[in-house]
């Protein structure tokens, strides 16, 4: 699809060691006057816990172009794909369509399976009849605010 290209990564840890973040703990029951640094207790935040459900099976693509903007994926945001999902209707995928690599929404125009941007000079792409080899669901998309 014009303007709409993907640079693929194989599947590597986002992260070797878990990121560190501050839980707040609401304490009750203690008696006195206990210390400000007593209500963080540290705990660590795993993106491969939180976002890669199937290890084997997920891998990483950065979005380039704008047709999936109205669902919230922008230039340059990463997305985590699991090939382990079976698609459904309404899953965004990563798929080859006619030799072209694609993220789209899985969805039913007119009646018929499609591929779907909210873009409105990408039209959605019938399946029917077309040469289509699926490579996963979006599991997640990261996007950063400040780069």
């Amino acid at each position: 699809m014009p303007g709409q290209s993907f640079h693929f990564t194989p599947a590597l840890p986002l992260s070797a060691q878990p990121l560190p973040y501050l839980t707040f703990l609401g304490r009750a029951g203690f008696s006195g006057f206990p210390s400000p640094a007593q209500d963080y207790e540290p705990c660590t935040l795993d993106l491969n816990i939180r976002l890669v459900k199937n290890p084997t099976q997920t891998f990483y693509v950065t979005a380039t172009g704008n047709s999936m903007e109205g669902w919230g994926i922008f230039e340059g945001d990463l997305l985590i794909v699991d090939r382990g999902i079976e698609p459904r209707l309404g899953h965004i995928l990563v798929a080859m369509l006619e030799g072209e690599a694609l993220i789209k929404r899985y969805a039913l125009y007119q009646g018929t399976p499609h591929l779907c941007s909210t873009h409105p000079h990408y039209p959605p792409l019938p399946l029917e009849g077309s040469d289509c080899q699926l490579w996963g669901v979006v599991r997640a998309v990261i996007h950063e605010y400040v780069r």
